[in-house]
């Protein structure tokens, strides 16, 4: 899902944070908080004996029918996914996401970071098939306390959870997104070219806090253009990220761990903590 991410979305999100910081205030990237607070940088003690917990032998139930209804994204209001993140250089992090607005077209995640960013993400779906970022306006809201963004999807192709993910299975999607980011009467305007491939490598047993699980794996290859605009004036001209991202899904479930490589992030690891389905 961070991929995203999702998922999708937490390193592009605190990627445009960063460069409004760098544009807004060219003396001094901390005007906007990236790290996690004090006393909130440790992830999560793993339990002394980690249960396994076998898949489903049928998709669990969602409240999403039609298009929305996904085996390995569990789409029902109230869902909540607590995940925890370590080795980005930005710092240790933790957040969670929320299922809300559920149709069978479409729903939305409310997102909570221990960074003190907060994001509403509008997702679209199509016979099981799910991608977030909607195409139009207000497809992603971001706030801190000191910068707050708004991000138009121009233009969205391909989806990035697939409804199954036989081996070898692959997929896609493209993205082109708009964002204006404010920090009081100062106006940063930025533009995003996003494009994955990915691609499905079978199943897998994976252990992260929340417990054991067998799920299936899958990788994907990102890369994004990102430049942003002040006052007509590019600040930087432009930036280009490579990403490699390995993720695994259980079934009833979601994203239960992904491990993101990239140009400017590192190595960072993503783990499932707490999942609460409705």
């Amino acid at each position: 899902m961070v991929s995203r991410r999702l998922q999708l979305i937490l390193g592009n999100i605190l990627l445009i944070v960063v460069i409004a910081a760098c544009a807004l205030s060219p003396a001094s990237t901390q005007s906007v908080s990236t790290s996690a607070p004090a006393g909130n940088t440790a992830l999560p003690a793993q339990p002394e004996s980690t249960p396994t917990i076998p898949a489903p032998t049928q998709p669990a139930p969602a409240s999403a029918a039609g298009g929305c209804a996904n085996a390995y994204f569990p789409v029902s209001s109230g869902n909540s996914w607590s995940y925890a993140s370590s080795g980005n250089n930005l710092g240790a992090y933790t957040y969670t996401w929320t299922v809300a607005s559920v149709s069978d077209t479409g729903f939305s995640t409310r997102d909570q970071y221990s960074t003190g960013v907060n994001a509403v993400i509008k997702w679209k779906c199509h016979d099981g098939n799910l991608a977030a970022l909607d195409a139009g306006s207000n497809s992603l809201i971001l706030t801190t306390s000191k910068v707050k963004v708004t991000s138009t999807s121009i233009a969205a192709e391909g989806y990035n959870v697939p409804t199954s993910f036989e081996t070898g299975k692959t997929w896609s999607e493209k993205l082109t997104i708009g964002s204006e980011i404010t920090s009081g009467t100062r106006v940063v305007n930025s533009q995003i070219v996003e494009q994955f491939n990915c691609s499905a490598a079978g199943a897998d047993s994976v252990t992260v806090p929340a417990g054991t699980f067998n799920a299936v794996k899958t990788t994907c290859a990102e890369t994004m253009i990102v430049s942003a605009l002040m006052q007509g004036t590019a600040v930087p001209a432009g930036t280009t990220v490579n990403v490699s991202i390995t993720d695994w899904y259980a079934k009833g479930v979601g994203l239960v761990k992904s491990v993101r490589t990239g140009s400017t992030s590192g190595t960072e690891t993503i783990v499932l903590t707490q999942y609460d389905g409705k």
